[in-house]
């Protein structure tokens, strides 16, 4: 919600990757990385600059914490996806959460649902995935998304044919 106005955010069901450096198949030293991967470049949602934004977010009750069951980030955007970064981790065992979570202020709305405030985003992609810590649904692969502002194109690739290749 926005300015009077209410959209609903794009749903797209996420994919993960891992990918190893170079230095950890080379040398044995290095780490894997894992990122989230949404199709298309840019949300079909759009909202302008310097808004202040509500979304509200369904959850399975609304006594949790909001940080702890909702994250909203923002992507990186590549030629025909949106990636976050997620997590890495090293061959000694050690892992480290590098999901940047955007900073928020919630509070209930209804019985199940939170109201997430968010003013002065800059342009770019959003993702948002709220979590059951409860675990009564099976959504978890799904994540919300919305772009703030109009789409800035990829600067590193030409598109050569309307049909998306190139």
């Amino acid at each position: 919600m926005y300015k009077d106005s209410v959209k609903p955010l794009d749903k797209e069901y996420m994919a993960t990757s891992s990918k190893t450096d170079a230095g950890l198949a080379l040398f044995g030293i290095g780490s894997i990385n894992t990122v989230i991967i949404v199709p298309r470049k840019s949300a079909k949602t759009r909202v302008p600059e310097n808004t202040e934004l509500h979304i509200i977010a369904k959850a399975s009750d609304n006594q949790s914490d909001p940080m702890a069951v909702i994250r909203i980030f923002q992507f990186e955007v590549h030629h025909s996806s949106r990636k976050a970064l997620i997590a890495t981790a090293d061959i000694f065992g050690s892992s480290n959460n590098k999901f940047n979570s955007l900073s928020f202020h919630a509070s209930k709305y209804g019985k199940s649902s939170y109201d997430i405030q968010m003013s002065s985003l800059p342009v770019g992609e959003y993702g948002v995935i709220v979590s059951n810590p409860n675990n009564r649904d099976s959504k978890s692969a799904l994540i919300y998304c919305f772009g703030v502002g109009k789409p800035k194109a990829h600067s590193g690739w030409r598109q050569y044919n309307p049909d998306g290749v190139y």
